[in-house]
């Protein structure tokens, strides 16, 4: 029986010891593959006796991290640690108090981040709640790629063993793979509680992941203060609320509980929107106020640095009800609200979408894509590799969308699904247009480029959108061309505009010219985009596609030239490509991609460079134009697509027309089309079609399955050599294909994407 795809979030204010029996009772009988509890202090007594058992039953291996500090439990009664199970401690400057129950089976999870203290397994009194995430059917949930995310750091930020490293980071490649796995978006259950994220001090304060105020009204639990205030205050200057009020949990007979400074629950509203922060870290500056750091600093001098998770959620109701008795904390003009219910689970809300201020909300499309998982800036992206591998993650997801499972985004589109702040780094004037607004600087909107990027981050930088330009690039190789992706345009538009802000942001030495193959990738990528079957793109989209690779095209010819007996291979084989987009392009359309250089050196575009590319352009001939007409005059009309000549209709001879095809094209008039030439022709009925790359003196040609070399020495034309039948090969097979290399990379085509067009 095979489970439904699915992800759902909900709220329990008990430990969440049932998710083991409700595993235990799936109709489908899945196994259990990990079971990994993180704690301050795990009950291993209780837990041996109820629920690592149960656990072991279902296949699962069970391992248990707690605080090295805290270890409440006599050695005599954990009597199966290191045997039974896998039991291990870690230790930082201050106490490591993350709450976390993991349980991982092939295609489902659960996960459950809850408050501190020893609340493990069978305590009714639990100090707030409990936020669960689970998912089935293969499904996933932004959450899952978070918490990889951080198990993956961990190690890093506190000390453990060798073992306990490898086996954190094993569970988050589990859970990356179950996320990269999943359908890339479902019905309306997949997508429930998608605003919900990880928050976490590993790299940063807790404080500084909530939102700037002001706030409408702030919550806080009346009995979970440190003594001097200072967390309240920090929260107070925060969040700027215009009202404090403290709450309680109310009992199961609705009375006023009496809380607990193990774990916190801080509460916000905005409108009628509340939000929630609960786990593990209490109100104290040791959990709110610090980062971990990393695991060499853990026994330095210094503040306490507790290691703490908690959740970021929008609830539909607060779990605080207001107190019933007065507070000194309360402050403000507050609204009397009934009593609470017992406990109950308050559902989260379904995402809102993107916010900017002093702006209406965009209304959600019909058929968009739910937000990405993250709120993305260049700040985030390029200081934090962890988010720069989710962002990465998201953006593969919507290219792989294809034409039945959405429409092509307008920009409107794209400001809800990807945010203010990265629908603006892709289209630039037109965000504007659509009402995206000036910036307020704090990724939500117009949120600058870095003036220079810190050493430390240059080389993860260079790596990161290297890959991420190559992975563009080569889809059309894969096989992607026969499906019509609508998120193409803008994805590439975005990655492109990212590149050009690392560039200026000086990612590469001034000696390294690493980047103009990176620029290479990402003019293909954008020559490449999928258009409606039905037409081009909006006239604004291809506006802003023409700009970008003009100034794509303008940094490229600042180290080479693109024609000529010294042109550059790598800029002549993109100014084949690019011409026409140059000589059309409107140079205003991408004025915010000719960026101030942040380094001495970097590689940037001004407007003037741009224009006068254009008019270069514009001003001499276009070889593929000209090859048209040529090809055209010689009855052989076809279709010039990444660098190869597809010769339209079927031949009785396609080696002969082959030939015919590279011959016009190579010699038209004033040395237009210097490099090589690369045609294919099909053969009409049975017959094998025929592809010739040729670039004097070697022609290189494959029949079927059979690849041949040829030397054709001037004044000879492979119209000649071939007129009837063929000339003595120089080289066959894998030689041929060999000596084939040096005429692609001298072209500008990938011989990955040669090979899959060649198997059609």
């Amino acid at each position: 029986m095979t489970a439904t795809a699915k992800a759902t979030v909900h709220t329990v204010f008990s430990p969440p010891v049932s998710l083991l029996e409700e595993w235990r009772e799936r109709p489908d009988k899945a196994p259990l593959r990990e079971l990994l509890v993180l704690g301050r202090a795990p009950d291993l007594p209780s837990l041996e006796t109820a629920v690592f058992p149960a656990a072991r039953a279902l296949g699962a291996r069970v391992a248990v991290l707690g605080d090295a500090g805290h270890a409440p439990h006599e050695e005599t009664g954990a009597r199966q640690a290191g045997h039974g199970y896998h039991h291990g401690t870690a230790s930082c400057r201050g106490a490591f108090r993350p709450e976390l129950v993991l349980l991982l089976g092939d295609d489902a999870c659960r996960v459950a981040v809850g408050p501190g203290g020893p609340a493990w397994p069978d305590r009714e009194d639990a100090d707030g709640p409990w936020t669960v995430v689970a998912t089935d059917g293969g499904a996933s949930h932004p959450l899952l790629a978070d918490l990889a995310d951080w198990l993956e750091a961990l190690p890093d930020a506190v000390a453990v063993t060798p073992w306990w490293a490898s086996h954190l980071r094993h569970v988050a490649d589990l859970l990356i793979e179950l996320h990269c796995q999943a359908p890339a978006f479902g019905d309306e259950e997949t997508k429930e509680g998608a605003d919900v994220r990880l928050a976490h001090n590993l790299r940063r304060p807790l404080i500084g992941l909530l939102p700037l105020g002001p706030v409408d009204e702030l919550r806080l639990p009346a009995a979970s203060m440190d003594p001097p205030g200072e967390a309240p205050k920090l929260l107070r200057d925060r969040l700027m609320p215009v009202t404090t009020t403290p709450g309680v949990l109310r009992d199961a007979s609705g009375r006023d509980g009496t809380g607990s400074a193990d774990g916190t629950l801080v509460e916000w509203r905005e409108g009628d929107v509340w939000h929630r922060l609960a786990g593990s870290p209490g109100l104290t500056p040791e959990s709110l106020a610090h980062a971990v750091g990393d695991a060499a600093q853990g026994t330095g001098e210094g503040p306490a640095r507790n290691c703490e998770l908690a959740v970021l959620a929008t609830v539909t109701a607060p779990a605080l009800g207001p107190a019933s008795r007065p507070a000194e904390l309360a402050s403000g003009p507050g609204e009397e609200e009934p009593s609470a219910p017992a406990r109950t689970p308050a559902p989260l809300a379904a995402p809102a979408p993107p916010v900017v201020r002093g702006r209406p909300p965009v209304d959600r499309p019909a058929d968009a894509p739910p937000p990405l998982s993250g709120e993305y800036g260049t700040r985030t992206l390029f200081g934090d590799p962890a988010t720069a591998r989710r962002f990465e993650q998201d953006i593969a997801r919507l290219r792989e969308l294809d034409a039945e499972e959405t429409a092509f985004p307008t920009v409107a589109d794209c400001r809800w699904t990807l945010g203010p702040e990265l629908t603006r780094l892709a289209f630039g004037p037109l965000a504007a247009d659509e009402g995206s607004g000036e910036g307020d600087g704090d990724g939500h909107g117009g949120e600058a480029g870095p003036a220079v990027l810190p050493d430390e981050a240059r080389e993860q930088a260079r790596a990161w959108i290297g890959g991420l330009a190559h992975r563009l690039a080569a889809e059309k190789g894969a096989g992607g061309h026969a499906r019509v992706r609508p998120w193409s345009p803008p994805t590439a538009l975005l990655v492109t505009a990212l590149h050009l802000h690392l560039l200026a942001a000086g990612t590469w030495d001034e000696d390294d010219y690493g980047w103009r193959t990176v620029t290479a990738d990402l003019l293909g990528a954008l020559h490449a985009v999928d258009r409606p079957a039905d037409g081009d793109l909006p006239e604004d989209q291809e506006e802003r596609l023409d700009a970008v690779i003009a100034v794509c095209m303008s940094l490229l010819g600042l180290h080479g030239e693109f024609e000529g007996p010294e042109a550059d291979p790598v800029a002549a084989a993109a100014w084949r490509l690019g011409r026409t987009a140059v000589a059309r392009a409107l140079p205003e359309r991408a004025a915010d991609l000719c960026l101030p250089a942040g380094r001495r050196g970097a590689p940037v575009a001004a407007g003037t460079d741009v224009e006068a590319l254009g008019e270069r352009a514009r001003s001499v001939p276009d070889p593929v134009a000209e090859a048209h007409r040529a090809l055209a005059a010689a009855h052989l009309p076809g279709t010039y697509e990444d660098g190869v000549w597809h010769l339209a209709g079927e031949f009785s001879n396609p080696q002969g027309a082959c030939a015919k095809a590279v011959t016009v094209v190579a010699g038209l008039p004033g040395d237009l089309w210097p490099g090589p030439v690369l045609a294919r022709a099909r053969g009409r009925g049975a017959g094998v079609p025929c592809f010739m790359a040729w670039h004097r003196p070697l022609l290189v040609r494959q029949r079927g399955r059979q690849w041949t070399a040829f030397r054709i020495l001037a004044p000879a034309t492979p119209l000649a050599a071939f007129q009837s039948g063929a000339p003595r090969p120089t080289a066959q097979d894998e030689q041929a294909r060999r000596d084939l290399g040096p005429l692609l990379a001298e072209a500008g085509v990938d011989p990955l994407h040669l090979f899959f067009l060649l198997r059609d």
